[in-house]
C-alpha cells in the first residue's frame, strides 16, 4: 500500500507539472508586415555639363508609411568606391539638380524612396551619364586691332560639339550682384570674334564670354575676364576769344572762336555758368554763340568746352566774369 500511495502521488505530480507547462497566457497574434515604399522610375536627364546634371523621376508607390524623402545616388563606373548619396529631396515630377560630379566621368544615377519610419524602398533602375570635359567654358576674350573707338575681340571655343552650341554672348560683367548683365554682342555658333565700335578713347573695358546651348541651357559658366584698353586720342583745342557780346539785366549772350579738332571732328560745344553746364548745348559745331538768362545785379563766371564725335572734351576756354546790370 505504501508503494501504491507513492505511485499515485507521482502520477499527480506529473499531471500538475504538465498542466503548468501547457497552461499560461494565450499567444499574441502576429502583427501585420510593414511594407516599404515602392520603386521610383527615372524619367530622364537634362542640362548635362562637366559637373552637373538634372534628373527627374516618377514617384514611388507609398507603403505602410508615407514617403518622407527621395535619395539620389551616384555610382562611378570603373571604381570600387561606395555609391555616393549626392542629394535628397521631396520633389517628384520635376528635374532636380545634381551637383559636384567629376568632368569626363561616367556615372550610374539611381533613386530610392525612404518613408517616415526610415525604411528605404528598392532602388530605381540606373540611368547612365557621362559628364562633359572640363573645357566646356570658352577661352577669355582677347583684343586685337584696337583703335581709339574700335576693337576686335575673339575667344577660343570650348571643347563641345558645335551642334550643341547655339551661339556666344560677349558680356560686360556687373559690378555688383544686383546689377543686370549687359550683353555687348552676340554671335552664332561658328563665330568666335566680334568687332566692337563706339568705344571711348583711352578707356579700359572688361568682358567675359558665355556659351548659349541648343538643349535649353541658358548659358554656360563664364570665361575668364579679358580687358580691352582703347588708344588715347588727341582732344580738341580749347575754344578761344570767349566774349560777352550782349548783356541785359535778364540775359547774356556769349560768342567764341571755334576749337581746332583733334583726332575726331568737333561735335558740339557746352557752356558752363558758375560751374554748372547749361541745360541746352550748342547742337552743331557751327553754332558758336549762346544766350542764357541772368538775374539783375548777380555775378557770373562762364567758360566753354568743345566735345568731339568720340565724346572727348577739350580743356575749358578762358573764364569770363561779368555782373548783370540792375534794372
Amino acid at each position: 500500500m505504501e508503494y501504491a500511495g507513492m505511485g499515485l502521488r507521482h502520477l499527480l505530480g506529473v499531471a500538475l507539472a504538465f498542466a503548468l507547462v501547457t497552461s499560461g497566457p494565450a499567444p499574441a497574434q502576429a502583427s501585420a508586415p510593414v511594407t516599404p515604399p515602392g520603386t521610383p522610375q527615372v524619367a530622364g536627364t537634362q542640362f548635362l555639363s562637366a559637373t552637373t546634371v538634372d534628373l527627374a523621376w516618377m514617384p514611388a508607390a507609398t507603403g505602410t508609411n508615407p514617403i518622407a524623402v527621395y535619395e539620389v545616388y551616384a555610382r562611378r563606373l570603373g571604381w570600387t568606391y561606395p555609391d555616393q548619396l549626392v542629394t535628397t529631396t521631396t520633389s517628384t515630377w520635376v528635374f532636380v539638380p545634381i551637383r559636384g560630379l567629376r568632368p569626363a566621368t561616367t556615372y550610374e544615377l539611381y533613386v530610392r524612396a525612404r518613408d517616415t519610419s526610415g525604411l528605404p524602398g528598392p532602388a530605381s533602375a540606373p540611368v547612365t551619364i557621362t559628364t562633359l570635359p572640363s573645357e566646356t567654358v570658352p577661352g577669355p576674350p582677347v583684343a586685337t586691332n584696337v583703335t581709339a573707338t574700335t576693337a576686335t575681340v575673339s575667344w577660343r571655343p570650348p571643347a563641345v560639339a558645335i551642334e550643341r552650341i547655339a551661339g556666344y554672348d560677349l558680356i560686360v560683367p556687373p559690378a555688383t550682384p544686383t546689377q543686370p548683365i549687359q550683353i555687348r554682342a552676340s554671335t552664332g555658333p561658328s563665330t568666335t570674334s566680334v568687332q566692337l565700335t563706339g568705344l571711348r578713347p583711352g578707356t579700359s573695358y572688361t568682358f567675359i564670354v558665355v556659351v548659349r546651348y541648343t538643349d535649353g541651357t541658358q548659358r554656360s559658366a563664364p570665361s575668364a575676364r579679358g580687358t580691352v584698353t582703347t588708344v588715347p586720342s588727341v582732344p580738341p583745342s580749347p575754344p578761344s576769344d570767349l566774349t560777352v557780346t550782349t548783356l541785359t539785366p535778364t540775359s547774356a549772350t556769349l560768342s567764341w572762336t571755334a576749337s581746332a579738332p583733334g583726332d575726331f571732328p568737333i561735335s558740339r560745344y557746352f557752356t558752363y555758368v558758375n560751374g554748372g553746364a547749361l541745360g541746352v548745348s550748342n547742337p552743331t559745331p557751327d553754332v558758336r554763340t549762346v544766350t542764357f538768362a541772368v538775374s539783375p545785379g548777380n555775378a557770373y563766371e562762364v567758360y566753354v568746352r568743345a566735345v568731339d564725335q568720340a565724346g572727348i572734351y577739350s580743356a575749358p576756354s578762358k573764364t569770363v566774369t561779368f555782373t548783370a546790370p540792375s534794372q
